[in-house]
């Protein structure tokens, strides 16, 4: 009977997981959302997010298409016939690539093949990308370079038989529920195996796990490279898959001994025995599975961390059954946008617009003339703000996603949207529209059919529950209307998204994502079967997987003072990108309904911040005002979700770095650093009882107190600081600190001072973190010198202390207003 009330089956449109859905009225008729038992991805499995969709699909639709030739004017609404018009009159009149197409990866496998088709082979131009540059493209040149081809080469159900498990910037828990709590299930089954999580938040993946690796920031090459070191240097190898499966093995080893523990610890910031328990789990374990997500790839040494990684699987053998490098996708189709080619050099079947073959089979298969698909790929999303700022790029046209929310520097993108004609395709009234000419009402999940590929290569058919709203259009159709405004109908005239998909699926044939044989009555089905290269021949010339050598770059900004907190990115537990369906839920807001940006606690306290202050937060792109939460994550990293949109006042993406990764061009949407004002004056004063221990051993330290202070400066190896510099400074600290204790009221001296040696420390370049190690340096020198007790060593520790704390404060303050006056 049940049975009976099913409406449709459907992959999740949230994550890139892909979890099995069935869609069904309930008793009282409404539409209710389960996991679906029958899925092989899931088995009926699914986490909060889906279950409200029903709920809010219909809140802030588009209502119609809407129009206006400047955007200092209202919106009105037009016909779709006017719209198709607009558009096709704009394309026609600009240059090829003066038209710029940002799509999604929520839209379905047939919306981006048409699109793609549409952009490379006919408007001939390959500025095209997705969303995906924001979250996948590292990973896929990490794939491309250490295997030939993209895709994941293991599948879910390597997790059954896995006895160790890494989460490399991943918070599963949150982003990837069900297949995290598949790992539980394994680890509940078998108490043995371990979970080790590589993060600077202690997340809740890290609550469940074993072990928590508290990383800094953009680190993450130098970890691995340190890990293949140690395995290198103790033979824990397997020699013999090296030997008959890889190529170029010596020259990645070459760049990892650079790393050898003692000093990669120190890098990022974490204990050596780490990177020894590391090495032991590749080493010994049965079986590794390495899941990583946007704490590797979101990096502009991205592409670096990702091979550093595989390197890893690669020297252990641990690819099929003895593990696998996990890449999870963050959306739900990104993988199928991948398969037909939606970024800037993509074709369908994973083909590369760089290689002739792939070229002419496509033009073939399109009808098109020899030479219509260009061979240079397009300029990628964050490459095209100046085009569109210098006027090079004359339309955007947006599709299914939210960049106004999404993209770093966001200042700078809105100025470049300002300054472009921008359509903007989507089911809802996004921050998007609000920079939008044009805006094309479209139907969304639920509404339209078509196929989408969950993260372990299980394409899943798309059933519909219900019809559209009158006035939306299926996002393929959109464009084919436009293609036949172009004359162009004879290549777009599908009748339904089944003949995109059949005439797609031929361009399949032979490659490493086939699915030539594939029907929507199959589905759900795997392509690549369990293990992509199951009898370990890969997809480069040589048919062996390549090692590279993973070169570590420091992050693009630096932090120094007054930037001197690393802020990092991620989502929330219930809600998803940029809330624009999860937001309307108010089953999943309940705790998460409004920002904030996560402190270390003793941060907090040093900026003498608590709970719940709202604080305003800087960085050479631009400020938000935010509310600050104090939990559990490494000192000097904040943590903010990117997903809350305008009508939150600030989006986080308004501080982050736009710098890009050289070869897969994602953003360093992972580190970016900040200032944050101190809410309030450390008092900084000396007790009575130390004060007292410096001036009865005075006698005792005054004759050598130069070399003590001397050695401070020596000892802390700044490179500004020649040796004329050590003794200039070392002359006034010990200057100062005689004043102190010889004549404790001459300020007007002591103050002169300060502002002398504070010059000096600016003029070299000293940081106030610096403060610290040249106290630690003159305590460790003074005790080495004198004959003093702990306690008489320890009071002339505070006592520079004291004195160094006000020449830093005159430093601070004029570093401050040196940057934000830049700034402003």
């Amino acid at each position: 009977m049940e049975g009976k009330n099913i409406l449709a089956k459907a992959q999740c449109p949230y994550c890139g997981v892909g979890c099995g859905l069935e869609i069904f009225k309930d008793k009282k008729g409404r539409t209710k959302i389960r996991g679906d038992k029958e899925h092989i991805a899931t088995y009926g499995d699914i986490c909060l997010k889906p279950i409200p969709y029903p709920k809010v699909m219909d809140i802030g639709r588009v209502p119609a298409p809407l129009y206006r030739e400047s955007k200092k004017e209202q919106f009105k609404e037009i016909t779709w016939d006017e719209a198709f018009k607009i558009i096709a009159d704009k394309i026609k009149n600009n240059h090829p690539d003066e038209n710029y197409f940002y799509i999604s990866g929520q839209l379905t496998t047939e919306d981006s093949y048409v699109i793609n088709k549409f952009v490379k082979g006919f408007v001939r131009t390959n500025n095209i990308d997705a969303n995906s540059r924001l979250c996948m493209a590292s990973a896929v040149m990490g794939y491309k370079l250490s295997f030939g081809s993209d895709g994941p080469p293991g599948s879910y159900e390597d997790i059954d038989d896995s006895d160790a498990f890494i989460f490399a910037g991943s918070n599963a828990a949150w982003a990837h529920p069900v297949l995290f709590k598949r790992v539980l299930n394994r680890k509940k089954n078998n108490p043995d195996a371990l979970i080790v999580v590589i993060d600077p938040v202690y997340t809740a993946t890290a609550e469940k796990g074993d072990v928590w690796i508290d990383i800094k920031p953009g680190t993450d090459t130098v970890l691995f490279n340190s890990v293949l070191y140690l395995l290198n240097k103790k033979g824990w190898l397997d020699y013999d898959f090296i030997k008959k499966h890889t190529e170029n093995f010596e020259e990645a080893v070459k760049e990892a001994e650079k790393y050898p523990p003692e000093i990669a610890s120190k890098i990022c910031d974490i204990k050596e025995s780490y990177i020894y328990k590391l090495a032991e789990i590749y080493g010994f374990r049965k079986k590794v599975l390495s899941f990583w997500t946007m704490g590797l790839n979101q990096s502009s040494n991205g592409t670096m961390k990702n091979i550093a990684l595989i390197n890893l699987h690669l020297a252990t053998g641990r690819i099929n059954e003895k593990g696998s490098p996990f890449s999870l996708t963050g959306q739900p189709n990104a993988m199928g946008g991948r398969e037909v080619g939606y970024l800037v050099n993509g074709l369908p079947g994973y083909r590369d617009v760089r290689n002739d073959e792939d070229r002419s089979f496509i033009e073939k298969s399109w009808g098109i003339p020899e030479g219509s698909i260009k061979s240079k790929p397009g300029i990628t999303a964050v490459e095209a703000f100046d085009k569109m700022i210098n006027g090079d790029i004359k339309l955007f046209w947006i599709v299914c996603t939210n960049p106004a929310v999404t993209m770093p520097n966001l200042n700078k993108f809105w100025r470049a949207l300002r300054n472009t004609f921008v359509i903007v395709q989507d089911a809802y009234l996004t921050d998007s529209v609000d920079y939008a000419n044009l805006v094309l009402p479209a139907t969304q999940w639920g509404e339209k059919e078509g196929v989408m590929t969950g993260s372990d290569r299980t394409i899943t058919y798309n059933g519909t529950f219900r019809d559209p709203p009158p006035q939306c259009k299926h996002d393929w159709e959109i464009f084919c209307k436009v293609a036949e405004e172009l004359g162009w109908k004879d290549s777009f005239n599908y009748k339904n998204s089944e003949e995109i998909f059949n005439e797609y699926k031929l361009l399949t044939k032979g490659r490493l994502c086939d699915i030539s044989e594939f029907k929507y009555t199959d589905l759900p089905k795997q392509w690549g079967g369990k293990w992509l290269y199951k009898d370990k021949k890969f997809m480069t010339p040589s048919g062996k997987a390549k090692f590279n050598p993973a070169v570590y770059e420091e992050p693009a900004d630096k932090v120094k003072y007054p930037f001197s907190f690393i802020l990092t990115t991620g989502r929330t537990k219930k809600q998803w990108h940029t809330m624009t369906r999860t937001g309307k839920s108010l089953e999943l807001l309940r705790n998460e309904a409004e920002p904030f940006i996560m402190f270390n606690s003793k941060d907090a306290f040093d900026l003498g911040i608590i709970d719940n202050d709202y604080i305003n937060i800087r960085s050479k792109r631009g400020q938000i005002y935010i509310k600050a939460k104090v939990g559990n994550i490494k000192k000097g990293v904040l943590f903010a979700p990117f997903g809350y949109g305008k009508i939150y006042h600030f989006p986080t993406n308004i501080l982050v770095s736009d710098a890009v990764d050289p070869i897969s061009k994602e953003p360093e949407l992972k580190f970016s650093s900040v200032f944050i004002k101190a809410r309030k004056k450390r008092i900084y004063r000396l007790s009575d009882e130390v004060y007292s221990k410096v001036k009865d051993t005075f006698e005792k330290v005054e004759r050598y107190l130069f070399e003590a202070v001397e050695r401070g400066y020596k000892l802390l190896n700044h490179p500004e600081l020649d040796n004329e510099s050590i003794k200039l400074l070392s002359m006034k600290m010990d200057e100062l600190i005689k004043l102190f204790i010889t004549h404790p009221t001459d300020w007007e001296k002591a103050m002169l001072l300060n502002e002398e040696i504070a010059s000096i420390y600016i003029n070299r370049d000293l940081q106030p973190e610096d403060q610290k190690l040249i106290t630690e340096n003159f305590s460790k020198a003074v005790s080495r010198i004198f004959d003093l007790s702990d306690e008489e060593v320890t009071a002339w520790e505070y006592t520079h202390e004291f004195l160094s704390h006000s020449i830093f404060e005159i430093v601070k303050k004029h570093y401050e207003e040196r940057e934000l006056k830049r700034q402003d």
